[in-house]
């Protein structure tokens, strides 16, 4: 079914106290480069709804702070709440009420996924015996397989390293990003150990393949068996319908090319989706990411959840509907502790053998005191 999903919680009335931003920045332990750029530490923006009984919900708002990936970006992102969102709020109102605000914005997903995330968070809290299977129609598991996404690599060295690491710790998957100017000459030295012990390769190109790249992506189609994640930018899909024409065989997951429902019904008529990358973030949040999780079970396209290198917070939420992709194969999902000196929530996720345990993981909690550790803007728009 193409209908929006007549949730529960969209009837909830929902009290609002307080709403806060918080402007993170996270220390990395490593440097990490892909397609789009390098990335030396996190920033995001943190949504904290307080209600009227004292209940906390948080969100992240996980676009990068630059139009690189979308066109949104994290100064833009407080604009848009400050200006757009919080100036229609009440001190009580329903669940929908808010989606209604949000829906009459055109784009800036992320933003309005933050607002909806944090909302959800007091959901639970205000009736826990509310399940997210209530709305979904696949099968929920326990624990989800993890994949790996590793960046570009300029020494083989430190490449080799990396790899046998993910190896050793048993992810599910290896992704490699990759771009017009990658050294292919590195994943001609790395094959060996990826081929010696079948491990299960995709690559993301983050849309950095235009017209005059499509020549250099014969390496990947033609060496692996593997999935490539938006090889071409997603405002050029006639660059994509030609490189299709080279390479009929190239099997595609898309990520930035699906925004919302009808960008994935188009993509499923045109017969040319292999798989989906779900990002909770780039649909617009948790109900529009319910209707598309729904849609890919009843189309049988393989859909796995993917993140925008998030803190504890934005991972929680993607696990919570990891849980109801039981054909995955792996998702972007590493625990957080791999990518940040310290993260926000506490105790940290663990994965054992490539899996995440969600129910244990979502006995964690934000810790309010490292929130503050690590901000570099606190701003109450409401209260």
């Amino acid at each position: 079914m193409l209908l929006q999903q007549i949730n529960y919680m969209i009837h909830t009335q929902i009290s609002l106290q307080k709403l806060e931003l918080f402007s993170l920045d996270l220390p990395q332990k490593s440097v990490f480069k892909s397609g789009i750029g390098i990335r030396k530490s996190k920033e995001t923006l943190i949504v904290k709804w307080t209600d009227a009984e004292g209940r906390v919900g948080y969100g992240e708002c996980s676009c990068r702070p630059d139009p690189y990936y979308s066109a949104e970006f994290l100064a833009s992102a407080k604009l848009l709440i400050q200006h757009f969102i919080v100036p229609y709020l009440k001190a009580s109102q329903s669940y929908n009420d808010v989606l209604l605000i949000m829906k009459k914005i055109r784009g800036w997903n992320f933003t309005k996924s933050a607002v909806e995330s944090a909302m959800f968070q007091i959901i639970k809290q205000v009736n826990p015996d509310f399940q997210l299977s209530e709305k979904l129609k696949s099968s929920k598991i326990d624990d989800v397989p993890v994949g790996i996404s590793l960046g570009i690599y300029t020494d083989f060295a430190e490449m080799k390293a990396v790899v046998e690491q993910a190896i050793d710790e048993g992810y599910k998957r290896v992704k490699f990003k990759i771009s017009p100017f990658v050294d292919t000459k590195l994943f001609d030295k790395i094959n060996p150990l990826l081929f010696d012990n079948q491990v299960y390769v995709s690559f993301d190109a983050n849309g950095s393949y235009d017209y005059q790249d499509l020549g250099k992506m014969a390496y990947f189609v033609n060496t692996y068996d593997a999935y490539i994640e938006q090889p071409t930018a997603p405002s050029r899909y006639y660059v994509f319908a030609e490189a299709k024409k080279i390479y009929p065989t190239m099997k595609v997951c898309f990520d930035e090319e699906v925004k919302n429902m009808g960008d994935l019904v188009k993509l499923k008529s045109l017969n040319v989706i292999d798989e989906l990358n779900l990002k909770v973030g780039r649909v617009g949040g948790i109900s529009n990411s319910i209707e598309i999780l729904n849609y890919c079970y009843e189309n049988d396209i393989p859909c796995w959840i993917g993140g925008m290198f998030e803190t504890g917070i934005g991972r929680l939420q993607n696990l919570e509907l990891a849980q109801f992709l039981p054909n995955a194969t792996a998702h972007d999902l590493s625990p957080s502790s791999r990518y940040f000196k310290e993260d926000i929530i506490a105790p940290e996720i663990e994965m054992k053998n490539g899996f995440i345990n969600v129910e244990k993981a979502l006995q964690n909690q934000a810790i309010q005191e490292t929130i503050d550790k690590y901000s570099t803007e606190v701003i109450q728009v409401f209260g």
